[in-house]
């Protein structure tokens, strides 16, 4: 048993009455029996404490609907919040993979082959693609419903261990996070905001379990944890074990790390399933980024830079969540700026671990963050190195955070609802940074002009925009920003090459375009769209046999392009070649 200290005396003498032995537990780092025999020696009324905590425990899921129901004007107030910062995301368009996700998607139009899929996402798919044909409005409003029902969960999770205040502070906060506006405003990530649903109500029952001892909560946690596996069958479900393990660690009881493993023991064993079950995904990642010249993995920084890069980056978006973007890359890091991010890293963790017994709770969920982010710290380069997608399960440990530190600075300055003076100020600039980032997801023109605002550095940035001014025949400012994407890839980028070259051809500079494509083709021989490109050319003048040539290429390396096929059917009708 640990030794006492004056401070800790001192606080137990005047919170005792108020505080239940799981509050006194957390705030002080002392364990339950410790706080009681202290008590009782000192001569106090133990059985009032004692009585306290049974009374504040939550142990049913009628507790949860009845305590939501006396909390409903913070119901209301999350309600009215989500829909006046997402109502402007409603009537944004389909936009990166929204495109060949589900607009060109033929599964889509397959309602029973999507049911037949079992996942979530394919089943919602198909639905509102019977119902609504291709208007993107109701999946915004499925993603929408997804964010708000997170909100709830969050101050669910957030009472049932911290108390109702911390609760609603965070809910409140979670609600207008602007790094969720991706998960939400984004079509094709609403996968995310599932899967942290999924963990939400896993979460809950463990806790109502830990508190009831009913086995029909442990078996509801279980389930969840199989739905997100094998219906969400998001990557990130790798963090749920872990993150549980904390929660039990830190926040229900301070145990040592041992009692809590052993507790949490029975739930390891899915952790292994769900590695084995997304191998195969997990191994088909890995050889893709490996071929992909829009990965670019070869010049992927060393692991050793590269854990303390993810880390840094993602705590420093969370904090200032202000430069928003679809990718984050192309930053110029020093030797200095890397030695500044690892001693960030060391005193992040060594943060935590010195708060491990004096305040678990912050120590928790600090620990919490990086959890929640496993899969970007992966040796084996499976995932970007961070993503703002990604961290929506990470943000309700970064906002219960939030909330804790806001409290504790209430107590320390002794201003009474300092704590909810903060978060309205936080709540306000949040609040305006998503509205004005779903202006920039409505369109793939604003998303993408506002990317190379942000990441100015960024390759595909510059890449993608010039796919979209290809698509919508404005072919000048293709070319510019096709060449920006190559000069930032040092002239090693095939996708860029290829759109400066075609946005020469269709600007009548055949000879500059044929350069391009010849380049192409000479340095990544397996890429069709070239030979289709330089076939045109041939056409043009009139050099038949050459188009032939490089549309069978073209067939060679893409069996499946009838645009190639007919061009080269009705050649060969009209010549004999």
């Amino acid at each position: 048993m640990s030794k006492i200290t004056k401070s800790q005396k001192k606080f137990l003498k005047s919170a005792y009455k108020k505080n239940s032995i799981e509050e006194l537990s957390k705030k002080l780092g002392l364990s339950q029996e410790e706080i009681l025999s202290y008590i009782k020696k000192s001569g106090k009324d133990v059985e009032k404490i004692v009585v306290a905590a049974g009374e504040k425990k939550v142990k049913s899921l009628r507790e949860i609907f009845r305590m939501l129901k006396e909390s409903k004007w913070l119901v209301l107030g999350l309600f009215v919040l989500v829909a006046a910062l997402y109502f402007n995301s409603l009537k944004g368009q389909f936009v990166v993979d929204d495109i060949l996700g589900f607009r060109d998607n033929p599964q889509v139009r397959d309602l029973a082959g999507s049911f037949g899929s079992m996942r979530v996402q394919a089943i919602v798919y198909a639905l509102s693609y019977k119902f609504f044909g291709l208007n993107p409005t109701p999946l915004h409003a499925v993603s929408v419903f997804y964010h708000l029902l997170n909100s709830l969960l969050v101050f669910v999770l957030g009472t049932l261990l911290f108390g109702k205040r911390r609760g609603s502070l965070a809910a409140l906060l979670f609600a207008a996070f602007p790094v969720n506006t991706e998960a939400v405003s984004w079509i094709s990530a609403s996968n995310y905001s599932l899967e942290a649903t999924a963990f939400l109500v896993m979460a809950i029952f463990y806790i109502l379990y830990k508190n009831s001892l009913k086995k029909m909560y442990l078996i509801g946690s279980v389930i969840a944890y199989l739905f997100a596996m094998f219906f969400v069958r998001s990557n990130f479900v790798i963090s749920f074990v872990p993150l549980i393990f904390l929660i039990d660690r830190f926040f229900i009881e301070k145990k040592s790390f041992g009692s809590s493993l052993k507790n949490i023991a029975f739930l390891i064993p899915l952790t292994v399933v769900n590695f084995l079950y997304k191998y195969t995904q997990y191994n088909n990642r890995v050889l893709y980024l490996s071929g992909s010249s829009e990965a670019n993995v070869a010049t992927a920084m060393p692991y050793f830079l590269r854990f303390p890069y993810t880390l840094y980056s993602n705590i420093k978006l969370m904090v200032f969540p202000d430069s928003l973007s679809v990718f984050h890359e192309g930053d110029a890091i020093s030797d200095t700026g890397f030695l500044f991010m690892w001693l960030f890293t060391v005193v992040f963790f060594g943060t935590a671990f010195f708060l491990r017994n004096t305040k678990p709770q912050v120590a928790g969920l600090i620990l919490f963050i990086p959890a929640a982010l496993l899969l970007t710290f992966s040796p084996v380069l499976i995932s970007s190195y961070y993503a703002e997608r990604y961290m929506y399960l990470a943000a309700i440990g970064f906002c219960l955070l939030l909330a804790t530190l806001f409290m504790m600075l209430e107590e320390k300055l002794k201003v009474k609802h300092a704590s909810v003076i903060i978060t309205v100020f936080v709540l306000g600039l949040y609040s305006f940074r998503v509205v004005t980032r779903n202006v920039e997801w409505s369109t793939p023109e604003k998303l993408w002009i506002s990317t190379v605002r942000e990441v100015p550095n960024s390759p595909r940035a510059h890449k993608v925009l010039a796919d979209y001014y290809v698509e919508n025949m404005d072919f000048e400012k293709a070319a510019q920003e096709s060449e920006i994407a190559l000069k930032l890839r040092d002239g090693d980028y095939p996708g860029a090459r290829n759109n400066l070259g075609l946005s020469y051809l269709r600007l009548g500079m055949a000879e500059r375009a044929e350069e391009h494509f010849l380049e192409n083709i000479k340095t990544y021989p397996d890429m069709w769209q070239s030979y289709f490109n330089m076939s045109e050319i041939e056409v043009n003048r009139n050099n038949l046999k050459g188009a032939v040539y490089y549309l069978e290429k073209v067939l060679e390396l893409n069996p499946e392009n009838e645009k190639a096929r007919f061009i080269l059917g009705k050649i060969r009708e009209d010549t004999g070649l």
